[in-house]
């Protein structure tokens, strides 16, 4: 089940998210729900699709980017950068 949530794409993580609730989402739909309503407060002028794209092709979990913005902004940027694997 999990590599299948690995290959939801942003739009279809945020629709997840959304539709059951921060509370039940998953860990790709709440980073997802976390990049589309919190992120541009905390880091400022970033994709919020670009960083959850990257921050999932580093393997990061909503905790980890949390921390991230918490103590490095720049890092939070270079995710927006990230190999993705993807087409």
């Amino acid at each position: 089940m999990n590599s299948s949530k690995r290959s939801l794409t942003f739009e279809q993580a945020l629709a997840e998210g959304r539709k059951v609730g921060a509370r039940r989402a998953d860990d790709p739909a709440l980073m997802a729900l976390f990049c589309a309503e919190t992120l541009q407060y905390v880091v400022g002028a970033v994709s919020p699709q670009l960083v959850w794209e990257g921050a999932q092709a580093q393997g990061l979990r909503t905790k980890d980017l949390v921390r991230l913005c918490a103590t490095d902004v720049l890092a939070v940027s270079a995710l927006m950068w990230a190999e993705t694997g993807g087409a």
